[in-house]
C-alpha cells in the first residue's frame, strides 16, 4: 500500500470512529506536548514542567504558603494525572466544537492548520491568563512578559506541538459532499 492509501486508510477510519480517534489524539498531543516542555532547555528555552506546576496549584496554593504537606513526587503525579486529563478535554473540546466551526477544509493539511490554530489559542490564553493568575509570586506581568521572551516562546511552541499532534491524529476526511 502506498503511502498515499495509508494515509486515506488511516483518515477513513478516524472518520467512521470519531470518538476514540479523539481520544487517542487528544491523549498523544497532551503527551508529546507535555514531554516536549522538559525538553526546551536543549534550545535554551526554559523548562516548562506543567505537570509539577498544576500539582502545586492543587497541592500546595490551597493551603497557603506552607503548603498542605504533600512531597514534589505527590505533587508532580496530582499534577500529571489533571494535567493529562485537562489536556484530553481541550482535544475533546476542539474535536467536537472547534474543528468543525473553523473555515478550512479537511484536507490533510487543513487538519493540521486547524489543530495549530487551536493550540494558538491556548497558548494566547496561557500566556494572557493562566500563568499570570495561577502565578502571581513571579510577578509574570502582562502576558506572562516579566518572565522573558523565552518562557512566552516555550509556551507557544508547546501548544504548536500540542496542536501539530492533534490535527495530524485527529485527521477526518472532508464530510460528504463537501470540498476535498
Amino acid at each position: 500500500m502506498s503511502n498515499v492509501g495509508a494515509m486515506n486508510t488511516w483518515r477513513a477510519e478516524v472518520t467512521k470512529r470519531r470518538i476514540a480517534y479523539a481520544l487517542l489524539a487528544a491523549f498523544v498531543a497532551e503527551h508529546m506536548a507535555t514531554v516536549s516542555g522538559y525538553w526546551y532547555k536543549i534550545i535554551g528555552i526554559p523548562t516548562l514542567g506543567w505537570p509539577q506546576f498544576n500539582g502545586i496549584l492543587l497541592l500546595v496554593h490551597p493551603c497557603g504558603p506552607k503548603g498542605c504537606g504533600a512531597t514534589a513526587t505527590q505533587q508532580f503525579w496530582a499534577g500529571a494525572v489533571f494535567h493529562t486529563m485537562t489536556g484530553i478535554c481541550f482535544g475533546l473540546i476542539f474535536v467536537f466544537l472547534i474543528h468543525p466551526l473553523i473555515p478550512i477544509a479537511n484536507t490533510f493539511f487543513g487538519n493540521i492548520a486547524k489543530g495549530l490554530i487551536w493550540g494558538g489559542v491556548l497558548g494566547t490564553l496561557s500566556a494572557l491568563l493562566w500563568v499570570p493568575r495561577n502565578f502571581p509570586e513571579f510577578d509574570p506581568g502582562f502576558f506572562t512578559n516579566n518572565l522573558g521572551w523565552k518562557t512566552v516562546l516555550g509556551i507557544y511552541i508547546w501548544h504548536a506541538v500540542y496542536g501539530l499532534n492533534l490535527g495530524a491524529i485527529y485527521n477526518p476526511l472532508p464530510d460528504e459532499g463537501a470540498d476535498a
